[in-house]
């Protein structure tokens, strides 16, 4: 009977799973703690804790895609769950939407009612979906709305931005509530527009990975998610460097990368990954993506 020292407790039994529910096991999202990202998630809680003020402080979780921004909130969400009061009334702390694909104050509220299960007519005017929407987030003491994609607010016309903006500072005065607005750089550039709305919002940077030693000890706590029963070794030099320039520095592109080498070794019959399998999997970086769709 193999060791399977390498693989966290709860991944252990996976490995005597049939192949089919191993590969399904292998791909399933796992949070890793690594150091950004604990960080991330403090400065998520202590936000959430902080008391109602006449100037609610802001946050802006920035990062490029796929660099791990939408797990974190993802997490964090899990952590402060919605649940009932004893008096059967439901408690929301933690809101999370998505920005409409453009800055329309119609949509925006409309996404905001459909995350919170209300119903509504799309066609209803605007005044009546906002007074819903905070009547409802009051009704579930939320404490904390999460937009994802704020940087969509750049698909609008200069006009439309400002007066999303402003939609923005009025829902954080109007609810005494801190508002997490999650995008890519992009979102910087949008509430930047606006003064006073980007003093509001301290930012919160997810940058790309360097090929170092935090590297190694992400691509170690990788390891120990993969249902293999042999270790991989992940850290060796070899391996290291292919998986870095493979995922660009994305956490993302590593998960990608290690999951896909995965699923080839169990199909091979094999328990590890081999620094060759690297480069029998089909992979397309984001830098490549622009060479595959001309070659086809």
């Amino acid at each position: 009977m193999k060791s399977l020292e390498h693989l966290e407790w709860e991944i252990r039994d996976t490995v005597d799973l049939p192949l089919s529910a191993r590969i399904h096991e292998l791909r399933r999202d796992r949070w890793i703690g690594y150091s950004r990202a604990q960080q991330a998630i403090d400065a998520l809680s202590d936000l959430l804790m902080y008391p109602r003020t006449l100037r609610m402080q802001n946050m802006l979780l920035v990062g490029e895609s796929g660099n791990g921004k939408s797990t974190i909130i993802s997490h964090f969400e899990s952590l402060y769950p919605s649940y009932c009061r004893d008096n059967g009334h439901p408690e929301v702390p933690v809101v999370v939407m998505n920005m409409p694909s453009e800055p329309n104050e119609s949509r925006f509220w409309s996404e905001l009612l459909l995350q919170l299960m209300i119903a509504h007519r799309d066609t209803d005017p605007v005044q009546r979906k906002k007074e819903q929407a905070l009547s409802v987030l009051e009704y579930v003491k939320c404490r904390m709305l999460v937009i994802d994609e704020i940087h969509n607010i750049l698909y609008g016309h200069a006009r439309a931005q400002r007066h999303f903006l402003g939609v923005l500072k009025n829902l954080s005065n109007a609810l005494k509530l801190p508002i997490v607005a999650v995008g890519t750089r992009d979102a910087i550039r949008a509430l930047h527009t606006d003064p006073q709305i980007s003093s509001r919002f301290a930012p919160f940077g997810l940058a790309r990975w360097k090929l170092d030693r935090e590297f190694l000890r992400l691509l170690a706590s990788f390891e120990r998610l993969l249902p293999l029963a042999e270790p991989s070794n992940l850290t060796n030099r070899e391996t290291a460097i292919k998986v870095f320039n493979m995922s660009e520095g994305l956490i993302g592109g590593v998960s990608g990368v290690l999951k896909a080498a995965a699923v080839h070794a169990l199909r091979e019959g094999k328990e590890r990954i081999e620094p060759q399998m690297l480069d029998e999997i089909e992979w397309v970086s984001l830098k490549n993506y622009g060479e595959q769709a001309r070659a086809l």
